[in-house]
């Protein structure tokens, strides 16, 4: 167990880096792009798909485990804070086994669409050249897959520790 908490420990953190990353370099894209098209006239040419297909879901989808990880998703436990600890510990349990249910469920079916569009070798015009978008696709599935897991592993991590206090 604590091998694997090591590991999701690393890989969310490293996926939170990297989304930090993203959302630096697209900060800085979209100024520069501002930059030059309002100061000299030149717009960088495929800002818009850069920032779309690979920035955002970077942004976004590698976050994701580093978030659930910290505990920082919103909740609103209105309901679930009046429940008994026992009934909350259970209610919790069986949360993060549909919420990973689906979440795999979820992950194959997009998937799926990343080895299509892999295989077909998705790309999009942008004016000079095409820009190649299929590896973005494979981003959804590896963070529901990592979320899955760090969902099921963090909830039930949580019950140990309740137990052993």
């Amino acid at each position: 167990m604590k091998a694997l908490d090591r590991i999701l420990a690393g890989v969310s953190t490293a996926g939170g880096f990297i989304a930090g990353i993203a959302l630096m370099s697209m900060l800085m894209l979209i100024m520069a792009d501002v930059l030059m098209k309002y100061l000299m006239d030149q717009p960088i040419t495929g800002t818009l798909e850069i920032v779309s297909y690979y920035f955002m879901p970077i942004a976004v989808y590698l976050a994701l485990p580093y978030v659930e990880r910290t505990g920082e998703h919103i909740s609103v436990p209105l309901v679930t804070e009046r429940l008994p600890e026992p009934v909350r510990r259970a209610l919790a349990i069986v949360v993060a086994w549909l919420s990973a249910g689906y979440l795999l469920i979820v992950a194959w079916a997009c998937g799926q669409k990343a080895l299509a569009l892999t295989q077909s070798g998705d790309s999009v015009n942008v004016i000079f050249f095409d820009l190649v978008i299929w590896p973005a696709r494979w981003l959804v599935p590896i963070a529901f897959v990592l979320l899955a897991i760090q969902l099921v592993h963090g909830t039930f991590s949580k019950h140990n520790e309740e137990q052993t206090r």
